[in-house]
Parts: structure tokens; sequence; C-alpha cells
């Protein structure tokens, strides 16, 4: 039985290294006012030069977590976060600050194409409301500037030193990433707890794009001996991926089956775009149905760009986010429970229990007032219909970038249930069983107008328990 957290002493809480990595990264481009270095002494380290620590507080929104009766917690986290390392609209710290303080466990940066290592200067002659924000909050003994042709310039703070602010054991943890970013081919791969740079490459068809990156990220693991793992970033961006392009990549064990900006169709569109839990269970079906491949796990993440003092609503903090179950708060446990789907994803559904035996699949939500909730029981039985269509477009095209049309056979749903707990019984024909759950209630922060906070488990086949616990 696993259970989720509440509250419980941090006098309990273990011991988590930290540590700053002073590695340097491949050589790239940051544009103008950029100057990196990849001399370990160029300032990866963490300074020491005085800075007020207050506004790190923990915020009434924070409740330290319980262990449930094996001795596991859940940890509240996002995985995909900018920052002006690449298109973000904030310092690495404000973006930071905003995470710590309303209760998250874990944070992964993950800029587009760069880590945020050694020295990059930005021009804030254009952008002083930021400069200011970040100046009243970290004070000038912290901040580090210069002045330009055209202006003052700052010096960002690489994560070695964002950490030495933030990182508390047991409390805060912080996951070095990057999100590669082939432009070409508008696929995003985000490699989370990465130690060296990943140069984005392009291939001739988007699956081989997907793939290569994905292999890349599984190759420096191999390598390096460090816990890391990929996943695929906002399939609907742009129309861009399909299920058929994700099926067949060997190693995809996770993607954002929800993601916070704007400009991603979570629940497809006009022109043949599919709903992304649509594609899910499309995905997992061919997978397991036809190519004998793992399951894929679905994340949900923010995607945030958009923070204080931005006059954007599209990508900011807070719309979703993953809970992970592990005994402890490190990269490398994060990594663990990630990659055998020990993990909620969620748009605000708080998910109390989790359970399964390998003969049933059971839920209960952490319930509000006055709020409703649906959970169902989605899957594909063995035996299934596999044919499919292509979609044809308003002047009759076919077109082989959308995702195909398929039997109702694939991803149907086996049970629902109104209420704040449900139970699913496995037959044995079924191919995986996922759980999605929809509330009633309508979301402020939210991605699109008049959406229901939601929550989605992960896919488990019979005699499975969930996350691959014993």
């Amino acid at each position: 039985m696993y259970t989720s957290p509440k509250s419980f002493s941090l006098s309990c809480l273990f011991l988590l290294m930290l540590a700053g990595l002073t590695y340097g990264q491949s050589g790239h481009n940051h544009g103008v006012g950029s100057d990196h270095s990849h001399s370990p002494n160029d300032g990866d380290r963490a300074t020491h030069m005085p800075v007020d620590y207050s506004f790190r507080s923990d915020a009434t929104r924070y409740s330290p977590p319980v262990a449930d009766e094996d001795g596991f917690y859940w940890w509240k986290g996002n995985l995909h976060t900018h920052t002006l390392w690449s298109d973000g609209d904030q310092f690495p710290e404000i973006a930071t600050q905003w995470y710590y303080e309303h209760g998250y466990h874990f944070l992964a940066l993950s800029d587009h194409n760069i880590l945020s290592r050694g020295k990059k200067w930005v021009n804030m002659e254009n952008r002083r409301d930021v400069y200011d924000l970040y100046r009243e909050r970290l004070g000038d003994d912290w901040i580090e500037t210069r002045q330009g042709d055209d202006g003052l310039y700052v010096r960002l703070k690489p994560l070695a030193e964002v950490r030495s602010l933030f990182e508390q054991s047991g409390r805060f943890l912080m996951i070095e990433s990057e999100e590669i970013t082939v432009s070409e081919r508008i696929v995003h791969v985000n490699a989370t707890n990465i130690l060296d740079y990943i140069e984005p490459e392009a291939a001739e068809t988007v699956e081989e794009t997907i793939r290569i990156n994905m292999n890349a990220v599984a190759e420096q693991r191999d390598r390096t001996g460090q816990e890391m793992i990929s996943h695929l970033n906002h399939p609907n961006f742009r129309n861009a991926v399909t299920a058929e392009d994700m099926a067949p990549v060997e190693n995809m064990r996770l993607f954002e089956v929800y993601n916070g900006h704007r400009g991603v169709l979570n629940y497809g569109g006009e022109g043949g775009v599919k709903d992304l839990d649509r594609v899910w269970d499309i995905v997992l079906t061919k997978r397991l149905g036809e190519y004998n491949l793992e399951p894929v796990f679905g994340v949900a993440v923010d995607d945030a760009h958009n923070y204080e003092e931005s006059s954007s609503y599209t990508a900011r903090p807070g719309r979703a986010w993953i809970e992970v179950r592990s005994r402890y708060l490190t990269p490398e446990h994060m990594v663990r429970a990630l990659e055998t789907g020990n993990f909620i994803a969620s748009s605000g559904v708080r998910v109390a229990n989790v359970r399964s035996d390998g003969q049933r699949y059971s839920v209960s939500i952490e319930p509000e007032a006055d709020v409703e909730y649906t959970i169902q029981f989605i899957g594909t039985r063995q035996g299934y219909d596999p044919s499919s269509q292509p979609f044809v477009d308003s002047d009759n095209l076919i077109r082989h970038d959308r995702t195909r049309h398929y039997s109702d056979d694939i991803g149907e749903i086996l049970q629902e249930t109104t209420g704040r707990e449900a139970s699913y019984e496995f037959t044995g024909d079924e191919l995986y069983v996922r759980v999605r759950v929809v509330s009633d209630k309508v979301k402020q922060n939210y991605f699109t107008e008049g959406e229901v906070e939601k929550a989605w488990l992960q896919p488990l086949r019979p005699g499975q328990l969930y996350g691959g616990s014993h």
C-alpha cells in the first residue's frame, strides 16, 4: 500500500550529499553578450559572498512529506523549466524561488541546448523590471554586473551557485538537465540529471531524430555511470510528432502527456491533431502488442518560461507536476523511480494511495471539499483490432504528419467510477491498464480556459506492481 505525504518532523530527514559539478560543456554559441569559458576556475563553483537567505524561508504552502508504511515518500517536482540561460524571462534564482516557496521538493532547470555552467552575460538594458526584481531579492553583493557599449550586462549564475542558495537535505533538490532541441524536426528531448552537454542532432525523419538523441543520453549514462533519463517533450507542439513516430523508439521510457505551455495542443485540435491521452494509448498498444517494447510512462510538466514581473501568461509555473515515490531525495533515486514508473503526473488532483498486488489496481484520491472525481481505468485488450487509416485533410490530401485513426479497441475505458476511490480487477487479457482521474474543478492557472484538474497514473500489466516495487 502506497500512501502520499502529509507531514513529518524535519529532524527525521535523511542526509543528502550536496555537490556542484564543475565540468565544461561542448562548444556552442550563446549569443550576444556571452562569455562562456570551459575552465573549471571560471566561477562554476559557488561563491561565498554575503547573501540574505531570508527569501528562502519555507512558505505556508509547504508540508514536509511523511513516510508510508514501507518507508517511501512522495516528492513533488517539475522536470521542465526555463530561465534566462535560454528563452525564459527570469534569472534562475527567481525561477527556483517560485518552486521552493510553493512546496516543491525538486526542480530541473532544462534550458535549450545549454547547461548552466561557466560565464554567460545577459543584457538588462531593456529589461529593467527583471533586473530590479533580481536586485530586490538577492542584493547587490550577489549580483555581478558590467557595462557594455549597449548597456548593462548581468552575469547569469551557474547551477552550482544557485544550488548553494536553495538545496537542503530532504527538503529541496536541483537536478541538472538540458532540453536537447532539434529545430529542424521540432523534436525536443529533455535529459534529466545529465553530466555532459549533448549536441542536438537531426536525422531524416522525426522518429530517427528522437531515437538518436535519446540514444545519446543512454550512451552518456552507460559511459559515465551516472544515473540519467530522457523524455520526449510536448509531441503536439507545432503538431510535430505522431504516435507512429514515438512507438518504435526503443529507448523512449517517458513522454509529456501534459505540458503547461499554451502553445502545446495537449487536448488535440483541428487538422487531425490527436489528444495526447489518445496518443499515449496508441503508443502503448503498438509497443506492447506489436513491437515487444517496454511501456512509455507519462509525465506532466510546466515548461515554465514566464515568472514574476512577466506580462506573458503563456508558460507560467504551477500548471502541472509529478510526484515521485522514493525513499531518498537524490537525483539517482528520482531517475530510478522515473524509469520504473513509480510516480504520478498531475495538473491539480492529489492522489492519496496507489496499490497493486498484481491482481487488482487500486487508487484513492486526496479530496478537496465540494469537488467530485471520476476514476477511469483505461487499457487495450489482447486481440484488439490493429487496423488504422491515415488522416485526410480538407484538401483531400493524406497527412503523414498526423497520427492515424485507430479502432476504439485501443485505449477503451475498461471501468469508470465516480468517487474518491476505485479498484480494477485484472482479467488477464489486458495489454496494459492505466488510470486517469478527472475532477470537476476548473483550473485557475489554466493551460486552456475551462479545463479541469486531472491526474494520470502509470500503465500496469496483469501481475505487475505499481512502479515495479516489491
